[in-house]
């Protein structure tokens, strides 16, 4: 075996950093197509909590992994994501009663209170499905509000494309005969 020139180990190493470029942004698109699946199938969507009224297990800015449930399957304690009327804002909360509605099997009427509220919400909410918080990641929103945002994603669409030219970008053909004669063991 012939020991190989200091200078072809170095030649050797964007091909490298291209590999492990491709790595990454094969895997953050399987992320990518994997979360999408999940949220098809399940319906799950991230909740942000814009108060601080579920403080301080989940600070204001925490970002909720929500699924769909029915209101039969509800049981006080769960924290879900409501809303009065049509005209009303969501509100996560937790429940502490649950009613039934007289001839309305599907619904029923919770009445919430946020973590840091010392007293129930002012109205009982009359729902037939919520969104239940299966858990939360404080300050998730930040993140999730930059990351979503027109222009972040504007650029990370550029940057991919970048990194595809670059990564697929031909070699210069001096570099390539030398990478053959070298891995043929010419000098």
């Amino acid at each position: 075996m012939t020991a190989q020139p200091r200078h072809a180990h170095a030649r050797r190493r964007p091909g490298r950093v291209k590999d492990i470029v491709l790595v990454v942004a094969a895997l953050l698109g399987l992320a990518t197509v994997g979360w999408t699946v999940f949220t098809q199938v399940t319906g799950a969507t991230i909740v942000v909590l814009k108060t601080g009224s579920m403080s301080p297990e989940m600070p204001q800015g925490s970002g909720a992994l929500s699924l769909p449930a029915e209101a039969g399957e509800l049981e006080v304690g769960d924290v879900v994501t409501a809303k009065l009327d049509d005209a009303s804002p969501l509100v996560t909360h937790r429940i502490v009663r649950i009613d039934d509605v007289p001839g309305s099997p599907d619904k029923r009427e919770l009445v919430m209170r946020g973590d840091a509220n010392e007293t129930d919400d002012l109205y009982p909410y009359t729902v037939e499905k919520v969104l239940r918080a299966q858990f939360a990641i404080p300050y998730a929103g930040a993140v999730l509000s930059v990351v979503t945002s027109p222009l972040f994603l504007g650029g990370l669409v550029l940057v991919i494309g970048m990194l595809v030219v670059w990564a697929f970008w031909p070699a210069p053909v001096d570099e390539i005969e030398e990478e053959l004669a070298l891995s043929e063991g010419r000098p």
